[in-house]
């Protein structure tokens, strides 16, 4: 049962800890060492890496030179210091092959003077006495053990782990495990039980060689309190804060620039119509006056002149559909009537070699002039980028004039987000598609692209008794 009290925060880490240790007593452990019965079974000499190498300090230098030397013939003289008394031992039992008691390997403090133990040098001699001799051996020269026995819990323990279980210490960690001492016992617990004890009595512990600082330490545990401040809570919730404030201003900043230049294109824009109207009108008076006089010009003249009052036409047609479109700003174009649809839709397509599939004929009510223009850049594109043949198809469905224009190219849905951007252009195919679907927009329809193979769809109210004056 995990304790969480107020007075938790009252208690040094001292008693925290201990407060700490007691509460994982009472919780499950992993296993349990009695330490007295480990002392006695793995001497320090056994488990510390450094008695693998030479142990050239703990003995005179020129009796070991001597002592191997005469090991090479085994013949004397032999050194004389009492020093070397057990390795002279050992070296005259390995040149007699005299079996030596088991009890001896213990009285020689178990480390040869070459590094590593008596007993894993003399059962290459004699590999029958390995059983007998193996809890002589230094762990690292034994058989990896099974895992979960405590052989195998020391032979992959790292040295700070060992060192701080040779001295006794109160906590070891392990490979997430915590090995917890109580008196002369050491219980082991996983990282599951005893992470969440550390929350209640807000402690936090790490491997000391991965601590900047330490409020204590024990065997290789550094202890910290763990008394999370609300400081870093306030200021991510103050920075989410100003970037909510900062983007919504951004974005009426953008808003509000967008408005003030699309108005001032806007009064440029009608400006300009308005002041094309006057050399349009004073065109249109010349034109009248050389068919007044149709009569009189030479033959030769008549294409210009024709091509002269078709140019004069749709000079006036387009100014006064862009004063029409830069008036209403807001809601759908002017509609005219037009008396049959097919006749008109023949006259548009005139220009172009294009399959034609209409329906019944009929009166319908459009803006004349934009739908047009619509149609004509989409038979353009279409003959100049697509791949012939081009076709038109024409119906009228639940009061709408729904008109397909398609060629046999690869386009398909897929594609149109990608070329109905402004100024990005699929092989020519680009700011016309923007113009075109924001003049369907204003007739109160909408544009969309279907295939392979290449076909733009056109959707149009179209009914007359809904025309907007």
């Amino acid at each position: 049962m995990w304790v969480t009290s107020a007075a938790v925060y009252a208690n040094t880490v001292a008693e925290r800890i201990d407060s700490l240790k007691a509460e994982l007593r009472q919780s499950p452990a992993e296993d349990e060492i009695d330490f007295r019965q480990f002392q006695l079974d793995y001497p320090e000499v056994l488990l510390l890496p450094e008695y693998l190498l030479p142990q050239t300090s703990q003995y005179p230098i020129d009796a070991l030179q001597q002592l191997y030397r005469q090991a090479q013939i085994c013949k004397g003289p032999w050194p004389v210091s009492p020093l070397v008394t057990q390795p002279l031992v050992y070296v005259r039992a390995v040149c007699r092959r005299t079996p030596l008691p088991v009890g001896w390997f213990a009285r020689a403090d178990y480390i040869h003077p070459g590094g590593g133990s008596y007993a894993n040098r003399y059962v290459t001699l004699f590999p029958e006495r390995r059983d007998e001799l193996m809890k002589f051996f230094h762990i690292s020269e034994r058989p990896v053990a099974s895992e979960g026995t405590l052989l195998y819990r020391l032979q992959t323990m790292p040295d700070n782990g060992m060192r701080s279980l040779i001295a006794g210490a109160d906590f070891i960690l392990v490979e997430g495990d915590l090995w917890v001492r109580s008196k002369d016992e050491y219980q082991i617990f996983a990282q599951t039980i005893w992470e969440p004890a550390l929350a209640n009595y807000d402690l936090h512990l790490t491997p000391v060689e991965e601590a900047e600082y330490c409020v204590t330490r024990s065997g290789n545990v550094c202890w910290k309190e763990e008394r999370p401040s609300k400081l870093p809570y306030y200021l991510a919730i103050g920075l989410v804060f100003v970037n909510i404030i900062f983007f919504f201003g951004w974005g009426i900043y953008r808003w509000k620039s967008h408005r003030k230049i699309m108005a001032e294109r806007m009064l440029v824009l009608q400006i300009l119509t308005h002041e094309l109207r006057t050399p349009i009108a004073s065109l249109g008076l010349t034109v009248e006056g050389f068919r007044r006089q149709f009569d009189y010009l030479p033959e030769e003249l008549y294409d210009e002149f024709r091509r002269l009052v078709e140019d004069s036409r749709r000079l006036k047609l387009l100014a006064e559909a862009s004063k029409d479109y830069l008036q209403s700003t807001q809601g759908e174009l002017k509609r005219e009537t037009i008396p049959s649809l097919n006749e008109w839709l023949e006259f548009v397509c005139e220009p172009y070699e294009v399959n034609m599939s209409l329906p019944e004929d009929r009166a319908i009510s459009v803006n004349v002039y934009w739908l047009a223009t619509c149609i004509a850049n989409l038979l353009s594109n279409g003959q100049k980028y697509g791949v012939a043949p081009l076709s038109l198809d024409a119906d009228i469905y639940q009061g709408k004039l729904r008109i397909k224009i398609g060629d046999q190219g690869q386009l398909s849905a897929k594609d149109w987000s990608r070329i109905r951007k402004p100024f990005v252009s699929e092989r020519g195919m680009g700011l016309g598609l923007t113009i075109v679907e924001s003049m369907i927009k204003r007739m109160g329809g909408k544009m969309s692209l279907q295939g392979p193979p290449t076909t733009f769809v056109l959707e149009i109210p179209c009914e007359p008794n809904t025309s907007v004056s």
